[in-house]
């Protein structure tokens, strides 16, 4: 059997769908699995994957349509039986790329929130999106056409990461003079896109939790993520204390992340992929719903507002938006204390050490 997994979402996203692909090749070994991505990232993630045969890169965002289109059609060439949509991935452009790529029978889900112009049709076979379901759980909804599976054997999300890249992370560590030292990584930043900046904390909340952080826990503080500027001005305001441990490249952040004890993010890649090296996290959610989108299967706690009108966003292609306006626009973010979120963190570090 040959099975694509179209994973054209973002890392995140893209990770959640691990525990189903672990299933996927246990329950048919002798299958070719091959996955479709659409970040550079995405690949560096998933390529030392034991599960997949192939991972296959198309540049969606930055070459024209037709040489996208040509790079679908090849793909259709491979004769798949089945092709998966990764969930959350509700626009248009996605159905027609499942449906351009010529599988058997095409699975993917049928959301909520709607329209006919999104073109669902183009599946075979379309799986009920599930409200306060965790995406993972609603990744292996996308499997159970094809494999006998219970909720039960969701196993934790995986990123494997290569010994060479293992070796430089530790070679970092050792340069930096971070060997024995209590790390704790923060992910300050988040997508741009649909709006999602507002998903952010307040950056001067990150310097005042890290030097708190650093002063009554004698922690060390690796700041995550391409966002480098602001990085760098959190940086600044912790008197240049904090280390930035990203680059440009995805795994050289995981490999450096390992070496993390706790963790604090907003909702993002980073704190899922913290989530999957099954380091203890702090999420830190506004608008997005943490039932739907905790850290699986770490310890974890939950930093936010219980506001009447949030979580306000679902899946869909529009961009986030709020009923506020002015000073109170997102104040499901604004209102987040230093203090809220340092007890998490309190919390976390004492289950970490009981």
């Amino acid at each position: 059997m040959k099975i694509l997994i179209n994973a054209l979402s973002g890392n995140g996203d893209a990770l959640m769908f691990s525990p189903a692909l672990r299933l996927l090749k246990e329950k048919l070994p002798e299958s070719e699995i091959d996955m479709l991505v659409m970040f550079k990232s995405v690949k560096e993630m998933y390529e030392d994957s034991p599960f997949l045969n192939n991972v296959y890169f198309v540049n969606f965002l930055k070459q024209s349509k037709l040489r996208s289109l040509g790079d679908v059609r090849r793909l259709k060439d491979n004769d798949y039986d089945y092709s998966i949509n990764v969930y959350p991935a509700n626009r248009l452009e996605y159905n027609i790329v499942n449906s351009f790529l010529g599988a058997k029978k095409k699975i993917a889900h049928h959301y909520t929130h709607t329209e006919f112009s999104r073109a669902e049709f183009l599946n075979d076979i379309l799986i009920d999106e599930i409200k306060d379901r965790h995406n993972v759980l609603q990744n292996l909804d996308l499997i159970k056409p094809i494999v006998n599976v219970s909720d039960d054997e969701a196993g934790q999300m995986e990123i494997f990461i290569s010994d060479d890249d293992k070796a430089k992370a530790a070679e970092w560590i050792k340069e930096n003079n971070l060997e024995g030292k209590f790390i704790i990584g923060f992910h300050p930043g988040s997508s741009v896109l649909k709006n999602h900046i507002h998903k952010r904390w307040d950056k001067n909340k990150y310097a005042e939790l890290g030097n708190k952080l650093m002063k009554e826990n004698d922690a060390k503080i690796l700041l995550f993520g391409n966002e480098f500027d602001l990085n760098n001005e959190i940086k600044a305001v912790m008197d240049n204390e904090a280390l930035i441990a990203s680059t440009h490249n995805y795994m050289d952040s995981i490999a450096r992340m390992t070496h993390c004890k706790l963790f604090v993010s907003n909702d993002t890649a980073f704190m899922h992929s913290a989530a999957a090296l099954q380091i203890p996290t702090v999420g830190i959610f506004a608008y997005t719903n943490h039932k739907e989108l905790y850290p699986w299967k770490t310890k974890h706690a939950i930093v936010r507002k219980d506001l009447d009108c949030s979580p306000c966003f679902y899946n869909s292609p529009r961009p986030a938006t709020c009923i506020f306006k002015g000073e109170e626009e997102f104040k499901c973010m604004k209102m987040i204390e230093e203090e809220e979120v340092y007890e998490a963190v309190k919390q976390l570090i004492v289950n970490r050490q009981s």
